[in-house]
């Protein structure tokens, strides 16, 4: 028994310490990167005001649902398959360009057919074009990072996102500075997106996958078919996250789509933690899927208590700052923004558990699944976005996307317990970080200076969750695992 015991704790263990790895990289990235992305973002408001800023969003949002035809989902086809047969990087990198190549001329007539039958105006389409290639050529590089990820090897992914954002922000901080106006400074994007593919396509051939010229028609036929699942998840997930902004452009304004990003940032700059969370895990249960239905079980568990435990405050503390929050960053002419983030605080919540349930379904090969409840979803949101967003402008926009989330978490916890992941674990822990987010919640609302509040309700959060002994023996000892292997 004892053998096996410790067999098993070196499966787990060991699982840890390499989840612990590849997150603490691409977190580390993604916090840096993001934040950058964030002060671009908000220089960017303030400097261009909501009118200009709202055009500028719209473009950005058009650039990333155009990208998805790009994608077609060979980028989460790559990273399960190259990370169970490392010998096909090669192969299946050069077809996945070639594919990307001709899915990106498809996607540019898509755009012009658009932007031109919508009839927007010739200022709002130039930065929509420009924001497109900055979309494809993102989208190549992404076609790199896939292959880090599969390799388990993150490091690189952070260096090269991190390159990105400091190329990005002294260009953006320039152009604007010096007055070059909105259609020029937006060129910036596109232009820090070539730099950096360059640099990932070196890494990418001088480390892990040889050049090879050898197009396979059908190998890359099947690609196509493969990724077909992941590419109509894709288009549904980023309709469901940039569709809004879209809708809000003709059936309000551009200058809506200003006041209405600048809360959507706020969330998108926080959930991509459980994102990168997901992606971490996601090779590894790939495997355990082929290797360890226990071990698969115990990472989906473990992890979807993980960011319960992280989201929640988080989400919680948005809920009660937002007025604050909004006014520092952006100051009072997005007063408005307050409200919609105040009520996309319940939907980051969510966004803290879905991509634990969604990439488990993916790494056991229930793609089919998880597109059911991505595109029903997506048509949830829609149908709303139309019904709302007439009615109450953007605070009918941000109640479209709760409700979207909440009924996506429905449906998921569902699927996911069809197959041997149900959440009855969270019974014994979960009203741990209820209590304490809720005392955090009470307590915030007789603090006026938003930092001391910050400050204040993280200590008031992690004191109340160590007060409960929120850690089992399980956890300890992972914990101390990961620590004494560092």
């Amino acid at each position: 028994m004892k053998p096996s015991s410790k067999k098993s704790d070196g499966i787990r263990f060991g699982t840890a310490r390499r989840i612990t790895a590849n997150f603490a990289s691409l977190l580390t990235a993604e916090i840096i990167s993001r934040i950058l992305q964030f002060v671009i973002f908000v220089y960017l408001a303030r400097s261009l005001g909501k009118d200009n800023f709202g055009i500028f969003s719209f473009g950005l949002a058009f650039g990333l649902i155009v990208m998805v035809i790009v994608d077609f989902g060979l980028n989460q086809l790559f990273v399960r398959e190259i990370s169970r047969n490392k010998a096909l990087a090669s192969k299946y990198l050069f077809n996945g360009i070639i594919i990307k190549i001709f899915l990106a001329g498809f996607a540019m007539i898509i755009a012009y057919l658009f932007l031109n039958i919508m009839d927007y105006p010739s200022q709002v389409k130039i930065v929509a074009y420009i924001m497109l290639l900055f979309a494809l050529v993102q989208s190549f590089n992404e076609l790199c990072f896939s292959v880090f990820r599969a390799f388990e090897r993150m490091h690189y992914e952070m260096g090269i996102k991190i390159l990105r954002m400091l190329v990005l922000i002294s260009s953006v901080f320039y152009l604007v500075k010096n007055n070059y106006g909105l259609a020029v400074s937006v060129w910036a994007f596109p232009a820090a997106e070539f730099i950096v593919l360059s640099i990932a396509t070196v890494i990418v051939y001088a480390r892990f996958a040889k050049i090879s010229f050898e197009f396979d028609y059908g190998f890359s036929k099947m690609i196509v078919k493969e990724s077909s699942l992941f590419f109509f998840s894709a288009i549904f997930t980023t309709l469901y996250l940039y569709a809004d902004q879209i809708m809000i452009s003709k059936l309000r304004s551009t200058t809506e789509v200003g006041i209405y990003s600048a809360a959507a940032n706020i969330t998108i700059a926080l959930i991509f933690i459980p994102l990168m969370y997901a992606n971490s895990i996601y090779p590894v249960i790939s495997r355990f899927y082929i290797n360890s239905k226990k071990s698969l079980k115990l990472v989906y568990e473990r992890s979807f208590k993980y960011m319960l435990v992280l989201g929640l405050p988080i989400a919680a503390g948005i809920y009660v700052l937002s007025d604050k929050i909004i006014l520092f960053l952006y100051g009072e002419e997005y007063s408005a923004s307050a409200a919609v983030l105040s009520m996309l605080s319940g939907y980051i919540l969510l966004k803290f558990l879905n991509p634990v349930t969604g990439y488990t379904l993916m790494a056991i090969n229930k793609q089919g699944t998880r597109l059911l409840g991505q595109a029903s979803a997506a048509a949830i949101n829609i149908v709303l976005n139309f019904v709302l967003i007439p009615i109450y402008g953007i605070i009918g926009a941000a109640a479209a996307t709760l409700i979207t989330e909440i009924i996506f978490f429905i449906i998921y916890s569902g699927f996911a317990a069809n197959y041997g992941f149900n959440l009855r674990f969270l019974i014994m822990f979960v009203h741990k970080p209820l209590i304490a987010a809720g005392t955090m919640v009470f307590l915030l609302q007789f603090i006026g200076n938003l930092f001391i509040a910050v400050f204040a309700g993280f200590l008031i959060y992690i004191s109340i969750l160590l007060f409960l002994k929120i850690m089992d023996n399980e956890d300890k000892r992972i914990f101390y695992k990961i620590i004494n292997n560092l």
